[in-house]
């Protein structure tokens, strides 16, 4: 066998044992990001300590939201948690809101979660419109709540016109249909202050504030 030969052996046999021995690495000792950063990390034990507490942090918080959850609910119709849950054909509907909780942080959104399912359960709103006022929910922020607040400020300071001026509307409360841009040609017509930044709250957002936000 020729020198060349050789070679291209030797470097397919140690291109092949080296992936044979990254796969093992990866799968022993990497099969999720954070164990593969304690092996890497010469801090070892702060690091076991930051995800023990982060993994503590995580439970505490789908604990709190549920809790929060369960307790609106109890408080707007009492029973209805173990009468829900006891229905089987509630089972899907059931892990739905557990992964809805899950994508929430805030004691509010549980909260707000809470009183969504009891609208569903009412019939005082579709399934469809439950996935959205849930989808919305689970984007909210501090920042976003106290935007939705302001709005109903806004709305109140102007009673009972629901054409406000915002310069710098926030595009989240447009994707949620809560504010509507006025048509070219229209606003100088319908507008409160007779400016370019005028805003129309709107029928969809009155129904969450007074239904789902509101505390």
């Amino acid at each position: 066998m020729s020198n060349k030969s050789n070679k291209r052996v030797t470097m397919d046999l140690a291109l092949t044992t080296a992936e044979n021995i990254t796969d093992e690495i990866v799968f022993k000792t990497a099969s999720t990001f954070l164990e593969y950063l304690i092996k890497s990390v010469p801090f070892s034990p702060i690091i076991i300590s930051l995800i023990d507490a982060y993994s503590n942090f995580e439970t505490a918080k789908k604990q709190k939201q549920l809790l929060n959850f369960i307790q609106q609910t109890e408080e707007i119709n009492h029973g209805f948690i173990a009468k829900f849950f006891k229905e089987k054909s509630n089972s899907e509907l059931g892990f739905e809101i557990l992964g809805i909780l899950d994508q929430t942080y805030l004691d509010q959104q549980a909260r707000m979660v809470g009183r969504t399912l009891i609208l569903l359960q009412k019939n005082d709103i579709s399934k469809q419109e439950f996935d959205k006022y849930t989808y919305i929910i689970t984007k909210l922020n501090n920042h976003l709540l106290m935007l939705i607040e302001e709005l109903h400020t806004k709305f109140m300071e102007n009673s009972p016109k629901v054409i406000i001026s915002l310069p710098n509307a926030n595009m989240d409360l447009v994707s949620f249909g809560f504010i509507e841009k006025l048509l070219d040609g229209s606003w100088f017509a319908e507008a409160q202050n007779e400016t370019a930044f005028d805003y129309k709250i709107t029928n969809e957002y009155f129904y969450f504030y007074k239904n789902i936000f509101k505390d």
